[in-house]
């Protein structure tokens, strides 16, 4: 064999760390759904501006990314398939684990994504009782009145938050968040608890308890939703169960690494 041919090793070796390259590319740009420069790219994965263009030019060939001018370098349409179907699995694994959240505290119990600032309910549990909160399926209601929303909102860094919600916050209820500051603190208080809380922000006479989870298949929020009196009355106890519920999902769907 020719010395100026590389080996089958080094082909491998090369492969590999291109595969390498292009996942940190796609997740960098996973964190950022409002989209990236090639700059911001290349800062946020540690890697060549250079290098950056050639592999986003090859990700955007296949649709795994889309490009809009300078500044608009985002997740394309044939990865957000994938993640609609990777939705469809998340949903399959949390089933139980739901159900039986529902059955512990026989309140109603959803799984929600984000979807750009709005939060979409995935999938549902009602509880077997005579008062009870229904949720609709693809109901979309604002991240920052919602616990679930809130409990999302907390995983993210102040700066990309104020990005997404501007300043503009639409009165749902008299006790809707109405400003950014307002709800920065909220956000402070979940990022120290764990848990978020609602309590007719979004509903009168409504509240809802919601954890979030950051998973390799995608970040998710976990809610309880009660009339207020039940609330009151079992807040500690619905506390407990939603908290074991969190770890016991986390250790199913995979606990995303945390970055530097």
């Amino acid at each position: 064999m020719s010395k100026n041919l590389p080996s089958r090793a080094d082909e491998k070796a090369g492969g590999i760390q291109v595969i390498a390259r292009a996942a940190k590319i796609l997740n960098a740009l996973g964190e950022k759904p409002y989209g990236m420069s090639l700059g911001e790219i290349a800062q946020a994965v540690d890697l060549p501006r250079s290098t950056v263009q050639r592999i986003v030019a090859a990700l955007d060939s296949v649709q795994m990314i889309r490009t809009h001018g300078a500044g608009g370098v985002r997740l394309g349409p044939a990865l957000l398939r994938l993640t609609s179907s990777v939705h469809a699995d998340v949903v399959e694994i949390a089933r139980p684990w739901l159900h039986a959240l529902s059955a512990a505290t026989n309140e109603t119990v959803s799984l929600s994504r984000a979807s750009g600032k709005q939060l979409a309910i995935v999938y549902y549990v009602v509880a077997d009782r005579e008062l009870r909160v229904v949720p609709r399926i693809g109901l979309n209601l604002p991240l920052y009145s919602t616990s679930g929303g809130r409990a999302l909102l907390a995983l993210e860094n102040d700066d990309d938050i104020r990005i997404l919600l501007g300043d503009a916050y639409a009165t749902i209820t008299e006790y809707t968040i109405k400003t950014l500051p307002e709800l920065m603190a909220r956000l402070n208080e979940v990022r120290k608890s764990g848990v978020s809380y609602d309590h007719s922000e979004t509903l009168d006479g409504v509240s809802t308890m919601a954890v979030a989870m950051d998973t390799v298949l995608g970040r998710f929020s976990i809610s309880l939703l009660m009339p207020n009196s039940r609330f009151q009355k079992h807040e500690a106890r619905y506390r407990d169960e939603i908290l074991k519920c969190k770890e016991i999902m986390l250790h199913e769907l995979g606990r995303r690494a945390v970055r530097d």
